[in-house]
């Protein structure tokens, strides 16, 4: 494997900390976004929900909302009533700092007229995990239980975003535990698919992590990955990567077949692309170390909000100002979908 690519010895298990660290950033929200100045473009798509995060579209044309602080799978109409299509999924109220947040289903797909999805974090047998809803709105793993005290290689850690992919006879999925992309077949099989590499930046001693977070596939078949970056989480360090497997071994961990794409970015949560090949951003807070400093988490990212920008392919413009901790986000050809964990709304702007 690439050296370049791959992390150190010494980071391959995880510090309390860090999991602590990356628990309350991939959790923490707050309060309903008011994009470009105003909130009047915001149109309310679902609201009194828990910790609402992964968004897709399902063989009708119904967005679905995976409702991590519930454990349910939601279905959102064209007339706009909103049901849950299942329930009782694995969550926990208790995880993160001070067992003060919540987690559950991350993020869901639909993949040969079957839905699925993550729970992410490592908290037990039932965590870090992927799951198939089943016949009778039950559900089923697809992956095996986690060792969380095995070496990070090929198995989840805290698996957050995935994407169907045919390269790999599955998916993609991001998981900010490893700092890595990992591939999984049909039949749960887990493999890294890239590491990503610690990198220095000036005045700091210690190397920042690149974290690995909302995931999408490009308008030219690549896979594209948004990085937070770690501690202390530096202004316009982040960036995403555009990752693709030039010689078809069946990774990206080769030189050259993972490549930064869109950087001076901070604290990446997703990205998306329109129908028209235009890629949105969410960026988590514009103080994301203020945010995690203590008190209520909430208030903080509601003082600190974050925003969505838009990519051209030459440069980044905003799309969405004063928006707080954005997790996710969905497009079709003339509107943008955004969840907002710890405001319970999911929201939606148009493509103008």
């Amino acid at each position: 494997m690439n050296p370049y690519l791959k992390l150190v010895a010494q980071n391959l298990h995880l510090s309390a900390s860090r999991i602590a660290i990356v628990a309350s950033l991939l959790i923490v929200a707050a309060s309903v976004a008011c994009g470009g100045g105003s909130a009047d473009d915001d149109e309310i798509v679902a609201d009194g929900l828990s910790s609402p995060r992964g968004l897709a579209f399902d063989q009708d044309g119904n967005l679905l909302i995976a409702e991590s602080g519930r454990g349910r799978l939601l279905k959102v109409t064209g007339d706009g009533d909103v049901s849950p299509i299942a329930t009782g999924l694995p969550f926990s109220l208790k995880t993160g700092p001070e067992g003060a947040y919540q987690a559950g289903p991350s993020a869901i797909t639909l993949l040969n007229g079957e839905l699925f999805f993550i729970v992410g974090e490592y908290i037990g047998e039932q965590s870090a995990r992927m799951y198939r809803i089943t016949d009778d709105a039950g559900y089923e793993p697809v992956t095996p239980i986690t060792d969380g005290w095995a070496p990070l290689d090929n198995r989840f850690s805290n698996p957050y975003d995935m994407v169907n992919a045919p390269e790999v006879d599955g998916w993609i999925v991001s998981d900010p535990g490893g700092n890595s992309l990992r591939a999984v077949d049909l039949a749960g099989n887990i493999r890294d698919y890239v590491v990503f590499y610690n990198f220095a930046i000036p005045e700091q001693e210690a190397p920042v992590e690149a974290v690995p977070t909302g995931i999408a596939r490009g308008p030219d078949g690549a896979i594209y990955v948004g990085m937070l970056t770690g501690y202390p989480y530096p202004d316009e360090e982040a960036s995403i990567w555009r990752v693709e497997d030039l010689n078809g071994d069946g990774d990206a961990l080769d030189q050259g077949e993972a490549e930064p794409f869109v950087t001076g970015l901070t604290t990446v949560t997703d990205i998306a692309f329109g129908l028209d090949g235009t890629l949105y951003i969410a960026e988590f807070s514009s103080d994301t170390e203020k945010v995690l400093e203590g008190g209520d988490f909430s208030e903080n990212a509601k003082s600190m909000p974050g925003r969505v920008l838009v990519w051209d392919g030459s440069k980044t413009t905003v799309f969405a100002d004063k928006v707080v901790s954005p997790t996710s986000l969905l497009a079709t050809d003339s509107t943008l979908y955004i969840t907002e964990e710890f405001a319970g709304k999911v929201t939606k702007r148009p493509l103008d």
